[in-house]
């Protein structure tokens, strides 16, 4: 985790994730208009260990959607003579 001091993006839902992003996407903006570029640093580090986590999460999704999928044979939908 970057900043000790955001919440643990696993403890999260996805809802709640996106929501957080989201949020902070907002807000980089509003501090994009500023000069402290601390300001910026910083939420671009939350962004990113959010972004991270969100990334994370689907693809495990992927993951385990595919190893659900190679059970179920494909070839045997397709009858060619």
């Amino acid at each position: 985790m970057f900043n000790p001091l955001a919440k643990d993006p696993n403890s999260l839902s996805d809802d709640e994730l996106q929501e957080t992003i989201s949020g902070l996407q907002k807000k980089y903006l509003i501090a994009s208009r500023t000069p402290n570029q601390s300001v910026l640093f910083q939420l671009q580090n939350s962004l990113t260990m959010y972004s991270e986590e969100q990334r994370k999460r689907s693809s495990d999704k992927l993951r385990e959607q595919q190893s659900k999928d190679d059970g179920n044979n494909l070839g045997e939908l397709i009858n060619v003579q």
